[in-house]
């Protein structure tokens, strides 16, 4: 699988948990919002450097291959 399609979708899985996680905060008490927001961080900042990191995975298979 293409690793720029694998890191983004990653990165949405992350988003949605952590906003799952802020919306019901039933699910594992209501002082989960500080965590729920770093992950939600983590997450779009894992969608927003999918292409620089795939572009430079593409570049290395492209000298050694």
């Amino acid at each position: 699988m293409n690793r720029r399609i694998l890191l983004k979708l990653v990165g949405v899985q992350v988003s949605i948990t952590s906003a799952y996680i802020m919306f019901d905060g039933a699910l594992f008490g209501e002082n989960t919002s500080g965590y729920a927001t770093v992950l939600g961080i983590i997450g779009i900042g894992l969608i927003a450097s999918s292409n620089n990191v795939g572009s430079v995975f593409e570049k290395n298979d492209r000298m050694t291959g």
